[in-house]
């Protein structure tokens, strides 16, 4: 689970248009182009579905028919209650990015705790236990790196074999 909160917010045109999303993306890519033109590169359009804003410290992506907007990483106790302050500014910083998305309108706010480990690595394979197995740890790549940390910690536990990818994520390490 995240640990910054986030709520959805309802798009017009239905699922797949987000228009808000496209609005930002050309936004951003009209912007990139310039910047980089400036300095003698060309580079080609963005073609993603999910929008990060660094300096407004705000993400996007879309969810359904709804547009899901999340803020930045926060570090506090995992029982820590939702802060509605962090709700509100995470709203107003997309407020001017997000035309046509009604930030008002938020359901399912939310926070949750993004297990870390004290070196940044997660913990993917064999535990001290020879039937418990670890695959966590990742922050916020959980949903990203979950696909690949679940094939290979498969591969290991029906091979009996470590894939080398594994070997820096050693749960024993």
């Amino acid at each position: 689970m995240e640990r910054s909160p986030e709520h959805l917010a309802p798009v017009p045109d239905g699922p797949r248009a987000h228009p808000g999303c496209r609005e930002g993306s050309r936004q951003a890519s009209r912007w990139r182009q310039a910047r980089h033109r400036k300095v003698g590169r060309n580079l080609p359009r963005l073609r993603g579905r999910a929008l990060q804003f660094p300096a407004q410290r705000v993400a996007c992506t879309p969810l359904g028919d709804r547009l899901r907007v999340a803020g930045m990483m926060e570090f506090r106790k995992p029982e820590a209650p939702l802060d509605a302050r962090r709700v509100h500014a995470i709203a107003e910083a997309a407020r001017p990015l997000l035309r046509g998305a009604d930030l008002d309108a938020r359901r399912d706010e939310w926070v949750g705790s993004r297990p870390c480990t004290t070196d940044g690595l997660p913990l993917i394979g064999a535990t001290r236990s020879p039937r418990v197995f670890a695959a966590g740890g990742h922050g916020m790549w959980g949903i990203t790196l979950g696909p690949a940390t679940g094939r290979l910690l498969a591969e290991t536990i029906v091979t009996g074999e470590l894939p080398a990818q594994l070997a820096p994520f050693d749960p024993l390490r």
